[in-house]
């Protein structure tokens, strides 16, 4: 049988489907990263089921489908909320988040997930389990999308009546109903060949999720293929792999591409990076000594942490700031953790405010991140303004990158800082336990809010340390490499 996530799967990319079936060893184990999202579901879905009391889950360590399905048939006459039943028809399989009772006969369908708005991807999930229930011979009066609320805060414990809310996606889902025996009946002649479908790569590769058979079947491309064009939203990487043309250094015509894409294609040619010196000097003479390089880290979540705090708020628990007073002096390194489980926001204010300078250039990497945190934290803590007014002292990092005043086509089209520094920095990142935000993110909560041992907790620290200091410093170490490409 095709559950509701094969189908899904199926609907995003017919190999992605069939390789999961039949050759599951070929995937990757779930990452730390992937594992997050999954508890963070798993604690929205143990929210939502309080909303619906009374209610029994189903097939609690059950294996096999067919005594889920069996168990299920045998609980419906008790009218009451179901948690994870399970229904059967024509080749589909699906279990639903919460099943409940609509007068004496009928029932609602409520999907859980753990965004803050109804995505297309949603709305075609509940139409498989419309499908597949009303086969199974229910009737279904309506279907639900149970999600954050993103305007809700915290104050005390969690209120999960306010924190979640439901969407009626009834209309919308019935509207696809007509395609959904066409879409299964493909699927499941799809499953059954013997040998993997031939699906070339497109966007479905990375909408409305990322795969993990993107190594696998984008390794034929070059080294420096089409898909490495920058922004591309006209969609040109595409037509060019249609055309037969997978290597930048391939395309025919580069004069009728934007100057970006020129750049790229030109780079790739030649093997030298591309240099517009006068404008990378312009940016630097924009700073005003002394320069603080400064990078914050913050965390959020589906359920916030703290009161007063919404979800997926951005908090910033940690940052690290790199100080020169003058051109060619030595540096000095400040930098900030918060500890336990209080709001971090006032204490890491107070604590910018001692080491920041009070005049010259504040220099981060896609500031507009940094520009934002601070200004809402600055609102949320009273006598702080001064944190929301140093917007106008940054000076972004990302700009000649983005805009391509220095590009190397190892970047691959990216300027993102991790995609920069191999080609005009040293910095390595490899040796840190912590390599990226996200996982900074993740240690903090696991630190703060976790079960970790004390020696766990103390070892999480010293890396989310070493990690945001390795931000800061790299970020000097790219403005001493620009420094040098603007000079020749």
């Amino acid at each position: 049988m095709i559950s509701k996530t094969s189908f899904l799967s199926g609907s995003q990319c017919p190999k992605l489907l069939w390789m999961k079936l039949n050759r599951p060893e070929d995937f990757p184990g779930v990452t730390e990263a992937k594992q997050a999202i999954f508890d963070q579901g798993h604690q929205i879905g143990e929210l939502a089921k309080s909303l619906y009391p009374e209610g029994i889950e189903v097939g609690q360590g059950v294996v096999q489908r067919s005594a889920v399905l069996t168990e299920t048939e045998g609980l419906l006459g008790r009218r009451v909320p179901l948690y994870e039943p399970a229904f059967a028809f024509d080749g589909g399989y699906a279990r639903i988040d919460i099943l409940v009772p609509d007068g004496d006969q009928a029932w609602r369908i409520v999907e859980v997930k753990s965004g803050t708005r109804v995505k297309d991807e949603n709305v075609l999930d509940i139409a498989f389990q419309l499908y597949v229930c009303r086969g199974a011979g229910l009737r279904i009066t309506g279907s639900a999308l149970m999600h954050v609320e993103s305007s809700y805060v915290r104050q005390g414990e969690i209120d999960a009546s306010q924190l979640l809310t439901e969407e009626d996606i009834t209309t919308e889902a019935e509207a696809l109903l007509p395609g959904i025996p066409g879409k299964l009946a493909a699927l499941k002649e799809l499953v059954s060949q013997p040998t993997v479908p031939g699906t070339p790569i497109g966007p479905h590769c990375t909408k409305p999720y990322s795969c993990d058979l993107i190594p696998q079947c984008w390794q034929f491309l070059p080294e420096y293929p089409v898909t490495d064009l920058a922004s591309d939203n006209g969609g040109k990487r595409w037509r060019l792999l249609d055309e037969g043309i997978y290597g930048l250094s391939e395309i025919p015509d580069p004069a009728s591409y934007n100057p970006k894409h020129r750049i790229q294609i030109e780079a790739a040619r030649s093997g030298v990076a591309h240099v517009s010196a006068d404008d990378i000097a312009r940016f630097l003479d924009g700073l005003e000594w002394p320069v603080a390089y400064f990078d914050i880290e913050t965390t959020s979540s589906a359920v916030p942490f703290y009161d007063g705090t919404s979800p997926y708020q951005q908090i910033p628990f940690q940052y690290s700031i790199h100080v020169q007073e003058t051109s060619g002096a030595d540096l000095e390194h400040h930098e900030f953790l918060a500890e336990g489980q209080d709001d971090p926001r006032p204490v890491f204010l107070e604590s910018l405010r001692e080491v920041l300078p009070t005049r010259g250039t504040i220099v981060a990497y896609n500031a507009s991140f940094e520009k934002r945190c601070l200004r809402e934290t600055a609102e949320a803590c009273p006598g702080h303004e001064w944190a929301g007014e140093l917007g106008d002292r940054f000076l972004d990092l990302l700009i000649p990158f983005r805009n391509f005043w220095f590009h190397h086509r190892d970047q691959h089209g990216s300027a993102s800082i991790k995609n920069v520094l191999p080609v005009l920095g040293d910095t390595d990142y490899s040796h840190l336990a912590i390599q990226d935000g996200n996982a900074a993110a993740r240690a903090f909560a696991a630190a703060e809010f976790g079960s970790l041992s004390p020696g766990e907790r103390q070892q999480v620290r010293r890396d989310l340390l070493a990690y945001c200091r390795l931000d800061t410093k790299a970020m000097v170490d790219l403005m001493r490499a620009l420094e040098q490409v603007a000079s020749g």
